[in-house]
């Protein structure tokens, strides 16, 4: 009995790997809702953004701050019963710009998000920073996600 509860302990927890950091975003992060956006794209989903600060960087001098961001969507049907799902994006920085597209597969989204490297803060408070602007490109439904990434800009200081 003591080994099937450790069994279900072991195997509960490994279902949890996205909670952790899921759950600081969704505590004390920041909650956008991408249907605002675009607003000439007929949208199918319900999707939103949550951002949440990676305390794990030191770019600042002598002093504290964010560097960067880490991003969840979360998507859901528009049904009685909706299909849900979570989801990370695969990069670190902050999003200055979002851009829906339109979509021909049902249940679909497809955004673009401009991004940069670091928070504006942070580029300001450390000149030695690169700033790098880049693009992702995400294709969402409640079953997968694809990303794809272009990097757009490198600036030299």
């Amino acid at each position: 009995m003591k080994f099937l509860m450790l069994l279900l302990v072991i195997v509960l927890s490994s279902c949890s790997s996205i909670d952790t950091e899921f759950t600081k975003a969704i505590s004390f992060g920041e909650i956008v809702d991408l249907n605002d956006y675009s607003i000439n794209v007929e949208k199918s989903l319900f999707v939103r953004l949550y951002r949440s600060p990676v305390y794990k960087e030191n770019c600042f001098i002598e002093t504290h701050g964010v560097c960067k961001y880490q991003y969840f969507i979360s998507v859901s049907t528009f049904d009685e019963y909706p299909d849900v799902a979570i989801y990370k994006l695969s990069e670190q920085g902050e999003i200055k710009e979002i851009n829906w597209s339109g979509s021909s597969q049902i249940d679909t989204a497809i955004i673009e998000f401009t991004m940069n490297s670091f928070t504006e803060m942070a580029l300001k408070n450390n000149s030695s920073l690169i700033p790098e602007s880049k693009k992702l490109l995400v294709m969402v439904n409640p079953t997968s996600i694809k990303q794809s990434l272009t990097k757009q800009s490198t600036g030299l200081r």
